[in-house]
């Protein structure tokens, strides 16, 4: 058993250290599906798995394109309003004005902030507040979400509703595994409570995930990036004498100017610092892959203190990986139940 779990171990800190992200299509559109357009590709990674084949998503947010920053255009919201149910993430500002004017137009919108904020697991922030950011890769709040978009789904399309119900099962269970194996991981390999220090606020969701302590954000605030000497100096003394052992940072933490002090501390001080996904997979949108993705990311952590990247590989081949990790996970997972 303790040889599965190594393997098992062995392939998930590896193997998406050597390869790159992956790209797929997104479902054609069918006259006989739903039409569903999500502001941001998080949400995609959230809602995606409960359509069916027939069924259509679009992103709206263009490519490389940083969430905050975007604002409206006619163009964007024309593919929006070609949709039947919007869905957004309800923390940026340009999502206001896009539900205003899709309820306007008698469409049926999701804001999971809106609809399910008692239902939400919204950790607080360092310092003091709620974080809003990243709030969907919480496996609790996946779930959440996903038991509400499936339920809006089904009803908009009554015929399939027992097929929506099926892939939400289907997608909690594994969810729900994973989560167990993520937990399991840290417990055995000792990361378990371990002081973290992350870039921005979204990598929080993920290192609370893992079990992980996270005692500080590089970020002052959304609208202030830059971080005082005073409190530079402070950050690298905790990680020289211990009292934080890691660096966490994600993509989006990465295209930033903080990124720089990132850099700087991990080099100064020897400190380990990983790199996280936390928007998507480009084009891959399910969040058991972004899930998986995250723990070799994690799992790293323990096998080398240089600063780990993304580096750059075959793209088909980097999905077929990532789901072959999934699948192992998930096997090992039912293997231990059905041992039980």
């Amino acid at each position: 058993m303790k040889r599965t779990l190594f393997t098992m171990v062995v392939l998930i800190v590896l193997l998406p250290q050597t390869l790159e992200l992956s790209h797929f299509n997104v479902n054609a559109s069918s006259e006989n599906g739903v039409k569903v357009a999500v502001s941001i590709s998080a949400m995609a990674t959230v809602v995606m798995p409960i359509l069916l084949p027939e069924d259509n998503l679009t992103v709206l947010l263009p490519p490389n394109v940083e969430p905050h920053s975007f604002t409206l255009d006619p163009v964007t919201l024309g593919k929006a309003l070609q949709a039947d149910i919007i869905v957004t993430s309800g923390h940026i500002g340009w999502e206001t004005q896009l539900e205003k004017l899709a309820v306007e137009s008698g469409k049926t919108v999701f804001n999971p902030l809106e609809k399910l904020y008692d239902n939400l697991t919204l950790l607080d922030i360092p310092g003091g507040g709620k974080n809003l950011h990243g709030y969907w890769l919480y496996p609790e709040n996946v779930i959440a979400i996903a038991k509400g978009f499936t339920e809006i789904v089904s009803k908009y399309r009554p015929s399939a509703a027992e097929e929506y119900e099926a892939n939400l099962r289907r997608y909690v269970s594994d969810i729900e595994r994973l989560k167990e194996f993520a937990l399991e991981y840290s417990r055995t390999s000792g990361l378990l409570d371990k002081n973290v220090l992350i870039g921005f606020y979204e990598e929080q969701y993920v290192v609370q995930s893992f079990g992980l302590k996270v005692t500080g954000v590089l970020a002052g605030s959304e609208e202030n990036l830059e971080i005082s000497p005073q409190r530079l100096e402070t950050i690298r003394r905790e990680l020289v004498e211990g009292r934080i052992q890691y660096i966490i940072v994600s993509d989006v933490a990465a295209e930033l100017p903080i990124y720089n002090y990132v850099e700087k501390l991990s080099s100064e001080t020897g400190a380990g610092l990983i790199l996280v996904r936390v928007l998507d997979l480009p084009n891959l949108y399910d969040f058991r892959e972004l899930f998986a993705y995250n723990i070799g990311r994690i799992g790293g952590i323990k096998s080398s203190n240089r600063t780990s990247s993304f580096p750059e590989s075959n793209v088909f081949l980097e999905a077929f990986i990532i789901s072959l990790i999934l699948n192992l996970i998930l096997m090992y997972l039912l293997y231990k139940r059905v041992r039980r």
